[in-house]
């Protein structure tokens, strides 16, 4: 048995979760450790003073939340979901998890609300909309040239956004691939999302 082994099972047996956020700051280190030692992520406040003055709520701000993915609200279901590591971070715009939990929470923020062709146009409008209360930046990875867009793509929270989509050809249905930039699944790793656009 490796040192490393000994000391994850130590790590496992006293400590189960870590601060990768703590009032207005988050840590990269905190994060390699969580995703090193199979810890759950954490995000506080530590708030001691008033919370609408110390995060800007008035003007669009949060404090650090931690999302808990349990099966049901009683007190059982989020212990069991702490302990599985079922949380996510959410901290100054910036959603942070485990790609396990990352991809099921982009795709309930964000989806396709419809899509369409306008004649013979080989430009496709896809709206999208979000339906969070976070400000996502989405770069085109989708090897699709939007119009009127560049391939940084800014969608507000509780808003939809159409988009024009170069095809090239009537497509059934198109494929698009986004980088999240506002979201970090370890450090410097921002996941990338898949959304499919049938078109009506």
């Amino acid at each position: 048995m490796s040192r490393d082994d000994d000391m994850r099972r130590l790590h496992a047996a006293i400590l189960h979760g870590i601060e990768v956020v703590n009032d207005l700051t988050y840590s990269d280190e905190a994060l390699q450790i969580a995703l090193d030692y199979n810890l759950t992520l954490i995000g506080t406040s530590d708030i001691h003073g008033l919370v609408d003055w110390q995060y800007k709520v008035p003007e669009g701000g949060h404090r650090p939340v931690t999302l808990v993915f349990a099966e049901g609200r009683s007190l059982e279901a989020m212990k069991k979901a702490l302990f599985e590591r079922r949380t996510a971070v959410w901290f100054d715009n910036t959603l942070i998890a485990r790609e396990r939990e990352m991809q099921p929470l982009l795709k309930a923020c964000i989806s396709v609300e419809k899509a369409w062709y306008n004649g013979d146009s080989p430009v496709a409008y896809v709206t999208l909309a979000n339906h969070s209360d976070a400000y996502f930046m989405l770069e085109n990875l989708s090897g699709y040239t939007l119009h009127e867009h560049p391939d940084i793509v800014l969608l507000p929270p509780q808003s939809s956004l159409t988009l024009q989509v170069k095809t090239l050809e009537m497509l059934d249905e198109v494929r698009l691939r986004f980088k999240v930039w506002n979201a970090v699944t370890a450090p410097s790793q921002h996941p990338v999302m898949e959304l499919v656009a049938e078109i009506k």
